[in-house]
């Protein structure tokens, strides 16, 4: 939400609303894939049917990889919360205090099962969310429609270019449906509400870069480490008691992070822990808070993290556009197969 509109007016300049708009529609379709993969196997998870479809030893690098993938867009979401948390809010604080208070806080949420986590997603998402969207309209009164002109002056090669950057705000469902998809008790809606929710993550989005793009055009937009809050800092109401939208967006934003990691960091380990063969997952989260901790600190400035969440995109890209849906294919074929005998 800060900082994906640099990333895509970087890419694909006056078009970097429709680009975002686009990549949605790329990672649904990823979405889609694991899910109708997932549907093959109804009672395991994907730890179990990776080995089942590619066999015990190349299932299990399959399972390895995927863990790793979750630790690391959870080590580059948190740096880069508290990154912006350093430059607009707590300046003075060391971040490693904030690191240490904030994976604490994460390790006692994630003790007590799944249950508890979707009671506060719940919570969090039916408060935050009918806050949120007014305060982000709000960015409406300070657009200039001249800055979206000329659309798609150099054809849709851009907008394809930027799928790329604007992926990393999607990521997430496609890593952890595998692994949540056996305790859905509605397994037949699973498609439909997850198309529903990403619907509403890419309008979020899009709406989040037009009015960055309306208020800073795309130039400025590409050279800003967090653009949303400084377009939203230039947005004046007057004759109201409402100042600052950036403080407000700030507020609504946290909790929002925080939620989205716990959930992350939670998958992660319980398919650790069931990759271990281990009963419970308490272990795990208390014995890889460590792990966290350094490769949080390990990017020594912002272009070393730029440069590290850009590996890491094009690797869970490869991930959810070309392993998903081998897989899903391999599924069909032995489904098919099965049918026929």
């Amino acid at each position: 939400m800060l900082n994906m509109p640099r990333a895509v007016a970087e890419a694909a300049k006056e078009d970097m609303w429709l680009a975002v708009l686009f990549g949605g529609v790329v990672f649904w379709f990823s979405f889609w894939a694991v899910t109708r993969l997932s549907q093959y196997f109804p009672e395991d998870t994907c730890l179990e049917y990776h080995r089942i479809l590619l066999g015990p030893i190349l299932g299990q690098l399959l399972n390895i990889l995927l863990l790793s993938l979750l630790v690391v867009v959870i080590a580059i979401t948190l740096r880069i919360f508290i990154e912006a948390l350093k430059i607009l809010v707590l300046d003075v604080t060391p971040p490693q205090v904030n690191v240490t208070i904030f994976l604490l806080l994460v390790v006692y949420a994630t003790q007590y099962g799944l249950v508890p986590l979707i009671r506060m997603q719940q919570f969090v998402s039916m408060s935050n969310y009918f806050l949120l969207i007014p305060v982000l309209l709000l960015g409406l009164l300070a657009i200039d429609t001249n800055n979206y002109q000329p659309i798609l002056a150099k054809g849709f090669t851009p907008v394809v270019k930027a799928v790329m950057p604007s992926w990393f705000a999607y990521t997430g469902p496609e890593m952890i449906v595998g692994l949540l998809y056996p305790f859905i008790t509605r397994k037949k809606y699973a498609i439909k509400w997850g198309t529903v929710g990403i619907i509403l993550l890419i309008a979020i989005y899009t709406l989040i870069t037009m009015i960055v793009q309306g208020i800073l055009t795309y130039k400025e937009t590409a050279y800003m480490l967090l653009p949303t809050i400084s377009a939203y800092r230039a947005v004046e109401i007057p004759d109201t008691f409402i100042e600052r939208l950036d403080g407000y967006l700030m507020i609504l934003w946290i909790p929002l992070v925080f939620t989205s990691l716990i959930n992350l960091f939670y998958f992660f380990s319980f398919g650790a822990a069931r990759l271990l063969k281990l009963e419970s997952s308490r272990p795990v989260t208390i014995l890889f808070v460590p792990l966290i901790y350094y490769l949080t600190g390990l990017p020594p400035n912002a272009q070393i993290l730029d440069a590290v969440s850009n590996i890491f995109i094009q690797v869970d890209m490869a991930w959810g556009l070309g392993i998903v849906p081998l897989l899903l294919g391999i599924a069909w074929l032995k489904e098919k197969r099965r049918s026929a005998c």
